[in-house]
């Protein structure tokens, strides 16, 4: 939604705000546009008061969206359709309600279906929701072959008449059907064996006292039950000290250990691996560069060669890690490859990668698969891909593969997954969407949050805000680039692939060195230009938010948000790529009135970090919550974080990006 009139309208307010701090990178006035006749960069103050007073037509509508197309229905769909409605990076979303003139308002889950508002004119309405009732006929799953149901029932016993008198497919008694064929499978299958934990006498006798200070002492680590705690549960285990306690049993594994020089586990190691040893289904929600990776490998390594079945005639692999891009996937199997554990062999499944190698990998037989859940589910689709025999399932990262719109290949991938397999969920964030995952996939699991649930960005990173026009980035990047220290190492991220290439080529055109890193370069381009950000041979990586998680570049000094996020979450995980490991770090965040949708939020992370927070900052939040109560009580449409839409043309000039 665009808020140019919105923000003009406290123009005053702006113009009386305090300078802006002098900042050690660029000093720069934030300040309102100007006309071209007053020598600034931006679109007329006047031509947008005249949008805004004289009615662009698209801008009115927009407004009195709510005023004139009340009208509201809910409606309830599966929940595993919920992703295929919203569709990646909510594109889909955006084209129903383009499509159908309707709003589309996604509500919670109650058990397997969720709940839908539409709202819009009675046309509208219906419109939308036949469109929403086409899309999810279209993506059912396809019924079972009729030889894997009962042999005496024919296909016309899945048929059913609708109100219509129309033969329709039923599908309540095909899924009935599929749903027992399934169980007759998998009770086939061998068991598993999921319990390997001796508890060290010491850590038995910890007292509560003692637990409670160490989880406090250890960045305030909550654990508990995520639902509800049934009766007959076992009790959350201590949290082990020492690599010992956990491993003793398994001398294999602490040669592993010793041989990378770790000295002690991290937080969520100690509290992780009695969990996982145990067989309980675990949720790790924890910030990055917190060896979540490690967490679940060395249980995993253990389970995998634990089971009754040698691995060598198993019917496919063991263990799946789902990661939501190519780098964090290509960085879980670089961790893997560090320990040799009784020849488990491991494969990286990617898209952009060889899918012929790929293919030869897995039908050779491997133990370990680390897949992306496109590639997965391509793999999985062409039947290249045994899934039956997985027991231990990681989803790694999960906020962000639901972020990315990945919901809809992670539930098809795991469709045929034995309901009694050990699950594992990592995440930095614990938004609505993780937890339904986490509903429908594991069952009674323990809850690890090292730190606080709310958003929180690593606290050995220095956060710096400079306030500048859109038009004035460029130049201050490049200004920041100039004067680095030789020693200094920056990522440097762009909100578009296109801007990451254009800023790539202008540093290049001045000799300055860099790579690039984001979708539309090859794999194998992508690979290279982080080895060479690893290695040293160039010290700047531009590059969007696929580096902003999986990423780990060990002495990266500086990190660089050109563009704001359009989600505050990738905020923190931009931030999060420097000051790993106990080093420190400095970010520096390029912020425009675009931006002013998350001000507030921004304000948390600060705040919560203990960094100092600008007042331009607080005046934007306000701005913005002022402006939000006002489209309330006006009963106009309301805000939309992330950058306003593009409005019409008019005035007969350019049309700014704001």
């Amino acid at each position: 939604m665009n808020f140019e009139d919105e923000w003009l309208e406290n123009d005053v307010a702006v113009a009386s705000a305090p300078a802006p701090q002098e900042n050690r990178f660029q000093s720069r006035e934030y300040r309102p546009s100007r006309g071209r006749g007053g020598g600034g960069r931006g679109r007329n103050d006047g031509y947008w008061r005249e949008r805004g007073n004289n009615g662009d037509v698209r801008t009115t509508q927009r407004r009195n969206y709510q005023q004139n197309d009340g009208n509201k229905k809910n409606i309830s769909v599966p929940s595993q359709m919920v992703g295929r409605i919203i569709g990646k990076g909510g594109s889909k979303i955006r084209e129903l309600e383009q499509d159908s003139g309707a709003k589309i308002k996604i509500g919670d889950a109650e058990g397997d279906y969720s709940s839908i508002t539409l709202i819009g004119s009675e046309a509208a309405v219906s419109k939308v929701e036949g469109l929403i009732n086409e899309l999810i006929e279209d993506n059912r799953p396809a019924p079972p072959p009729k030889e894997n149901l009962n042999n005496s029932t024919g296909s016309s016993d899945y048929l059913k008449k609708n109100e219509s008198g129309v033969e329709v497919i039923d599908w309540d008694k095909l899924n009935a059907a599929y749903e027992q064929e399934q169980q007759n499978r998998w009770q086939n299958l061998p068991p598993i064996v999921k319990d390997f934990y001796k508890e060290d006498p010491t850590v038995t006798s910890m007292p509560p006292a003692e637990v409670a200070r160490w989880r406090r002492a250890n960045h305030d680590i909550q654990v508990k039950r995520t639902f509800d705690d049934k009766p007959g549960l076992r009790p959350i285990p201590n949290p082990v000290l020492t690599f010992e306690q956990a491993f003793q049993h398994y001398p294999e594994i602490l040669d592993e250990i010793y041989k990378q020089g770790f000295k002690q586990p991290s937080p969520i190691q100690s509290q992780a691996w009695p969990i996982l040893l145990r067989g309980e289904d675990l949720i790790g929600i924890a910030q990055t560069g917190t060896g979540k990776t490690l967490a679940f490998l060395l249980p995993a390594l253990i389970h995998i060669d634990g089971q009754t079945i040698p691995k060598e005639q198993r019917e496919g692999p063991t263990v799946l890690i789902m990661a939501p891009t190519r780098e964090l996937a290509l960085q879980i199997d670089k961790e893997v490859s560090k320990y040799q554990y009784r020849g488990i062999k491991s494969v990286c499944l990617y898209g952009g990668g060889d899918r012929k190698e790929q293919i030869k990998v897995v039908s050779k037989g491997v133990d370990i698969v680390i897949a992306t859940p496109g590639r997965l589910n391509d793999l999985v689709m062409a039947r290249h891909l045994n899934i039956i025999n997985f027991s231990y399932i990681v989803l790694d990262e999960a906020d962000r593969m639901l972020d990315m719109g990945f919901e809809p290949q992670i539930r098809k991938s795991l469709f045929d997954v034995r309901p009694d397999r050990q699950t594992v969920m990592t995440s930095a964030t614990w938004p609505p969407g993780v937890r339904r995952l986490a509903e429908s996939y594991m069952k009674d699991p323990i809850q690890v949050n090292v730190g606080s649930l709310d958003l929180a960005a690593v606290h050995t990173v220095t956060q710096k805000l400079l306030f500048l026009e859109e038009d004035d980035k460029e130049p201050a990047l490049f200004d920041f680039l100039m004067n680095m220290d030789p020693n200094d190492k920056v990522i440097v991220f762009c909100g578009k692939k296109a801007t990451a290439t254009h800023i790539t080529t202008e540093l290049c055109l001045k000799g300055i060195e860099c790579q690039s890193l984001h979708g539309d370069r090859d794999q194998s381009d992508r690979e290279a230009a982080l080895e060479e950000m690893v290695d040293g041979t160039v010290n700047i990586l531009i590059a969007t938010d696929v580096a902003s998680r999986g990423i780990d570049i060990k002495d990266l000094t500086h990190v660089v948000n050109l563009d704001f996020p359009r989600h505050i979450e990738e905020y923190v995980h931009r931030v999060g790529r420097t000051g790993r490991a106990g080093r420190t770090g400095v970010s520096l965040t390029f912020v425009t009135r675009h931006d002013w949708a998350q001000a507030g939020e921004l304000i948390k992370i600060l705040e919560e970090a203990n960094q100092e927070i600008p007042e331009e900052l607080e005046l934007m939040a306000k701005r913005f919550e002022s402006m939000k109560l006002r489209r309330e009580h006006e009963g106009g449409r309301g805000g939309r974080g992330g950058r306003g839409g593009r409005g019409g043309r008019g005035g007969g000039g350019r049309r700014d990006r704001w």
